[in-house]
Formats: structure tokens, C-alpha cells, sequence
């Protein structure tokens, strides 16, 4: 049986490590992706758990990854998090499948409490 693990996409490095301290406490792996094929390639392999996407670099890219995601891995709850307020953004975000939207991103500890909330029991 596969553990639930964080993916996350385009996380910088500081936060992804943050996240993985919080989430290792509670036995959740985290792994680290910044290209679209090697996120879907882990999806492919059967990650059960949370995306986390960070998106405002290449939108098309990015919600392309959410709405697959959302489509084709229905066992990954997508969480997105953009830097900026944009209420269009975030829109598109659920309308495209996400599980939590958070434009601006929360703090370390709610976005941490959210993803654990999403995995699988």
C-alpha cells in the first residue's frame, strides 16, 4: 500500500523544505518537481496524496498540470497557490478541478493544515 506524499510543482526550494519538516512530523513524504513531465510522471506512478502547484510563471503550463490532474489522477487533490491576489486566477483554478485555492498563499502552518485535511486516510 502507497503513503500519501505532497507534490509539489514550482514550490521554491526554501518553502518545499519548510513543508517537508511540518509534513515528515505526521509521516507525509514530500517530492519536489519543477517540470511538467516529471510531475505527471510521478502521477502516472500512482501518487496518492497532494499536489501543490504553485502557479504565476507560466499559466498555461500550469493550469494544463491542474486540469490533468483534476481529469486523469482522481486520487490527488490539487491545491493551488499563487503569489498575488487575482480573484480570475483563482476562479479558473476551481473551475479547473482544484481542491483549495489560496491566492495570496497562506502561512507555512494553514497551507500545512489544509494539505494534511486532503490526504487520503
Amino acid at each position: 500500500m502507497r503513503h500519501a506524499e505532497l507534490i509539489t510543482y514550482g514550490l521554491e526550494d526554501d518553502a518545499a523544505e519548510r513543508l517537508r519538516t511540518l509534513l515528515s512530523q505526521r509521516g507525509v513524504g514530500v517530492r519536489t518537481t519543477r517540470q511538467h513531465g516529471a510531475c505527471l510522471n510521478l502521477l502516472r506512478q500512482g501518487a496518492t496524496g497532494v499536489l501543490l502547484l504553485r502557479v504565476g510563471r507560466d499559466l498555461e503550463v500550469e493550469f494544463d498540470l491542474l486540469a490533468r490532474t483534476a481529469q486523469q489522477f482522481p486520487h490527488v487533490a490539487p491545491v493551488v497557490c499563487g503569489d498575488a491576489d487575482h480573484p480570475r486566477l483563482a476562479g479558473l483554478a476551481w473551475d479547473l478541478g482544484a481542491s483549495a485555492v489560496f491566492m495570496p498563499p497562506p502561512d507555512l502552518q494553514r497551507l500545512g493544515e489544509t494539505i494534511v485535511r486532503l490526504l487520503p486516510e
